[in-house]
């Protein structure tokens, strides 16, 4: 098996060119690649030790901000025959050429964005964990809670919030079900329950129906019992008292907008937190 040692230089932590290298030298099942990791990298001492402990066989992956030092690294790795790869001035010459701006070139940016990243996903696994209200427990780690009865969009709502980096569960009414103690525990400024017209349910639930092979009456769109279960509902949010949001004219995105807005009016310390 071929070996090829990649040394990653940057002013910041250097993850985003790791992940980038890994996902180059996976076209390759043979290579075995030997990456290490030189964060945090700021003075031309820094990269002149660096450079003494490679040789010419060596990648040298970049990813520094600073121009001077990017600038040194490249002439200094030049002198040694060692090859460099500036992922990162190759990415921002190639957008200024193309709108004529200017980098601002600040370090620590894409250690930002891949804070950011990895919080969208931690919420995506959050909201998965806590759907449909399988876990109670999650309700008061939750951001926010949606309650409502089924078919409100409850799921994709939380699916939707997710990616603003917010924890979302959410937890479907139905009459006959008691509700969990957990709810009890959550702020009710922190719980948003959804409603939506009958008649507009109805039909939403009778495609759905269908769509799943149900043919025939069936208690799930029937009338009467969707105006029971909303009757429930208003009960639960009143005991709750929470805010309500009637989603029946709204797409899933002007749901989601409604509920962020309404949060960081709630919660304005936690703004900083999400993707805005």
């Amino acid at each position: 098996m071929k070996e090829l040692k990649i040394v990653i230089v940057s002013d910041s932590t250097g993850e985003t060119a790791q992940n980038y290298i890994k996902s180059v030298t996976s076209q390759f099942p043979t290579l075995k690649a030997n990456i290490v990791r030189k964060p945090g990298i700021t003075t031309t001492d820094e990269i002149d030790d660096i450079l003494k402990e490679i040789d010419e066989k060596t990648i040298l992956v970049q990813t520094i901000a600073t121009k001077s030092l990017s600038d040194y690294l490249r002439a200094e790795s030049k002198k040694r025959n060692i090859e460099d790869m500036d992922i990162l001035n190759y990415g921002i010459r190639k957008v200024e050429e193309a709108t004529g701006l200017e980098a601002i070139r600040e370090v620590g940016l894409t250690r930002t964005l891949s804070k950011d990243y990895f919080n969208m996903i931690e919420a995506i696994e959050f909201a998965i964990q806590y759907d449909d209200g399988k876990d109670p427990r999650g309700f008061p780690l939750s951001d926010i809670v949606l309650v409502g009865v089924s078919r409100t969009s409850k799921t994709p709502t939380t699916m939707y919030l997710a990616t603003k980096n917010l924890k979302v569960s959410n937890l479907p009414l139905v009459p006959e079900v008691r509700l969990p103690k957990e709810i009890f525990e959550v702020d009710p400024e922190r719980i948003i329950g959804l409603v939506i017209d009958p008649n507009k349910l109805s039909t939403i639930r009778e495609v759905r129906s269908k769509s799943l092979g149900i043919i025939g009456e069936s208690i799930y769109y029937n009338d009467t019992r969707i105006q029971r279960e909303l009757e429930y509902a208003r009960e639960v949010f009143k005991d709750l008292d929470c805010k309500v949001i009637d989603v029946t004219e709204n797409t899933i995105e002007q749901t989601a907008t409604e509920i962020v807005q309404y949060y960081f009016e709630k919660f304005p310390e936690e703004r900083d937190k999400h993707i805005q």
